[in-house]
């Protein structure tokens, strides 16, 4: 990470006079954990024109033992986002401030220290406030990194010949179906996704089988047609109120796209407070016919069909992953940094990996569909169904992730609030919501829907002219940026309704 300080922090650091215990720490943290830090061009000329001769030598001799940032951005009259904020300086001293702002603004820097308090209320104006921090407020993110985030259990896809027919997993299911007998008859070599407890049982298992072109359903028939079936989704008892099944419905989904099917759907004996039922229901599976032994059967489509004309909420919520983005909603770009990223997008790797390609284990929290995203963005607009493209910053500066609102909450100050509310869709510890919460909070719920096959980057954005600027905080861009994002990045147009 690149951190620029300002002189204001660092002149003070290296003075005769005692040196405040938090400023040691900070500049201590930061060499040690490899962080670059920076002075700009400015600053340095800003120590030059001092006009006490004894001073400006000492210090330049010490601002020298700092790298100087290369090639800053300067706001110019055509900075027309950062000028509605910041107006012309008045004097030299204001000129260094706004440089420095800017240079995060144009995201030239991960971070501005400073201990200005007129430029922590430019920065919150501008939208950068995450990024400009006083020397406690460092100090503070940089003294102790969270505990290593411990998502939900990790999914393995194995084959059928690993997994053992006598797994308490199956009691269950033994009491309603001759299942020994056909577990049995499945190919050894088929795939099956499945989480382990740590004795070797298993927490989870997805048992899938493609192309099931055969008639289904007695009350009334169904028919025969090509359709994803799901032969088993069990989630243990223990492992509810993870993401895991949520996760396991994510995976047939993106099955039945890699293999073209339009349908999903699976036979179930319903019970009492039916977890199977719960989980399926929210992604668009209907109770569609019965079976000659009275098992219900459940339909999903992933588009919609002949007759269907689904209202924009309709849409993501029946027919997921197909999404509505015609111009009823609205499209947001929302910068993200990279360790947020990663959490909440952990499969993105510059293109969306395709199921064939996973090995090992994934994380449940990242490829699950329902998700959470904590903000302090100024912005007061963003509405359920609006259309959410995540911009990963500062390394890869790419749009590479789309998702549809479902709930926004602002002005949130209250870490138990927000904590109830996320959920387990969280990716934030509850160490990061207090902190967020100090100061107001927007909380988006949203879905994810898709990678981009393409992530389009910084440049080609601003190129195209969908930005002006960096994006530092949530933006709303128009149509024409939207079909630009939608079409160069790849979106399956199959999946959209407009």
């Amino acid at each position: 990470m690149e951190v620029l300080i300002d002189t204001n922090v660092f002149i003070e650091r290296e003075g005769d006079w005692t040196v405040p215990e938090p400023l040691q720490e900070l500049e201590k943290l930061l060499k040690t954990e490899g962080h670059t830090i920076l002075i700009h061009p400015l600053s340095k000329q800003e120590v030059r024109n001092y006009e006490n001769d004894e001073r400006r030598e000492t210090d330049e001799s010490k601002i020298e033992t700092y790298a100087e940032l290369g090639f800053p951005p300067y706001p110019n009259p055509s900075s027309t986002a950062f000028r509605n904020h910041v107006p012309e300086a008045d004097s030299f001293n204001e000129q260094v401030d706004n440089a420095l702002l800017y240079t995060v603004f144009e995201g030239r820097t991960d971070m501005l220290i400073t201990e200005d308090g007129d430029m922590h209320r430019k920065a919150d104006e501008l939208g950068i406030k995450e990024n400009v921090l006083s020397i406690e407020e460092a100090r503070e993110q940089f003294k102790e990194e969270p505990a290593a985030y411990e998502g939900p259990p990790s999914i393995q896809k194995q084959q059928v010949a690993d997994i053992d027919v006598d797994d308490p997993i199956f009691d269950s299911l033994k009491e309603d179906y001759n299942f020994r007998s056909w577990f049995e008859s499945i190919p050894d070599e088929r795939d099956v996704y499945v989480n382990w407890n740590g004795d070797g049982t298993l927490g989870a298992v997805l048992i899938l089988k493609p192309n099931e072109a055969e008639p289904i359903g007695e009350k009334p028939e169904l028919g025969k047609r090509d359709r994803m079936k799901i032969c088993t989704l069990k989630v243990a008892s223990h492992r509810r109120g993870s993401k895991i099944g949520e996760l396991l419905v994510s995976i047939a989904i993106r099955e039945a796209v890699q293999h073209e099917l339009e349908e999903i759907y699976l036979t179930h004996y319903i019970t009492e407070d039916d977890y199977l039922v719960q989980l399926i229901s929210k992604y668009g599976f209907r109770r569609a016919s019965q079976t000659a032994s009275s098992e219900t059967i459940f339909v999903k489509r992933l588009t919609p069909g002949p007759g269907d004309d689904p209202d924009p909420p309709e849409v993501h919520i029946r027919f997921y992953p197909s999404f509505y983005d015609g111009p009823c909603v609205s499209k947001y770009l929302v910068p993200t940094q990279p360790k947020f990223h990663g959490r909440l997008f952990p499969t993105y790797q510059n293109r969306q990996p395709k199921l064939t390609e996973f090995s090992g284990q994934l994380l449940s929290e990242g490829n699950a569909i329902k998700k959470a995203y904590l903000t302090h963005a100024n912005i007061r607009q963003i509405e359920s169904d609006d259309i959410l493209l995540f911009y990963r910053t500062h390394d890869h500066m790419e749009v590479t992730s789309l998702g549809v609102c479902e709930q926004v909450e602002y002005e949130m100050t209250e870490a138990e609030a927000v904590q109830e509310l996320v959920g387990k869709r969280s990716v934030f510890t509850e160490r990061e919501i207090a902190k967020m919460v100090e100061s107001p909070t927007t909380v988006i719920l949203f879905k994810w829907h898709f990678e981009l096959e393409n992530p389009i980057h910084y440049q080609v954005l601003l190129d195209e002219g969908v930005l002006s600027g960096a994006p530092q905080s949530i933006q709303q861009i128009d149509e024409s940026g939207y079909q630009y994002i939608r079409d160069n990045g790849g979106i399956d147009g199959r999946f959209t309704v407009n």
